[in-house]
């Protein structure tokens, strides 16, 4: 699973993930660091997605949206973007980078800020 956002874009899909993994599946939910407690405390695999949702967060609730209300926000704005859509494929296809044990999904669930529609 690849999730972009805040607790609370991350929460439900945790729970999501336990119910996949009571049913047999083995699931990797990816998402940005700061959650790597939170989604390996659930018992679910962890892959560090970039981008920083205190910084999307912060962006979107001074915008109201996708345009910046000042200039200056723009190339801030293309980092974060960056750093998340260069992040998605690794997170799709690399080992575990704490145990190094192989990866390869049958699905991908991902959120609409996480442009994770890839095919293989």
């Amino acid at each position: 699973m690849l999730i972009v956002g805040t607790r609370g874009d991350v929460q439900p899909f945790v729970a999501i993930g336990k119910r996949l993994q009571e049913d047999g599946h083995r699931v990797r939910l990816a998402t940005h660091s700061n959650f790597k407690d939170f989604v390996l405390t659930a018992g679910l695999e962890f892959f560090p997605l970039g981008g920083d949702p205190k910084v999307l967060a912060g962006y979107m609730v001074k915008n109201k949206g996708f345009l910046p209300s000042a200039p200056s926000e723009i190339p801030i704005q293309r980092q974060q973007m960056k750093d998340i859509i260069f992040s998605l494929l690794p997170a799709c296809k690399d080992p575990d980078p704490d145990t190094n044990v192989a990866f390869k999904p049958d699905a991908i669930i991902a959120n609409p800020p996480a442009y994770g529609t890839l095919k293989f």
